[in-house]
């Protein structure tokens, strides 16, 4: 017997680069990959801000370090927008770094 191919459904959409068909669930599961992988990015970016915060402040250089904290807070607003769209389940496990980097972000802030 030959190989059976599921018929288009309406959950099935043709891939733009390749035509081939590609289920809807398995596409969103890779797009949530992918945002989850922003995700992690962000922090890492974020965490490191912080640092540079620090060090700049260390050296006297206060204008610098209020930057470097300003985009810190812009890194946990696209963090937070991306794990919106992620949903809960996905985004749980980023909410206590997220609540650690604003907290850092607050003791740098004050000049702790």
């Amino acid at each position: 017997p030959g190989a059976h191919f599921p018929l288009p459904t309406p959950e099935w959409r043709p891939s733009q680069q390749t035509g081939a068909q590609v289920p809807q669930p398995m596409r969103r599961k890779v797009a949530d990959q992918v945002l989850i992988q922003f995700v992690e990015a962000d922090v890492d970016i974020g965490f490191g801000l912080v640092d540079e915060a620090k060090t700049y402040l260390l050296s006297s250089q206060p204008e610098f370090s209020s930057r470097a904290l300003q985009n810190a807070q812009e890194i946990i607003a696209d963090i937070e927008q991306r794990l919106q769209q992620l949903g809960d389940s996905a985004a749980g496990p980023f909410l206590p770094l997220v609540a650690e980097l604003r907290n850092q972000i607050a003791s740098v802030a004050k000049g702790e």
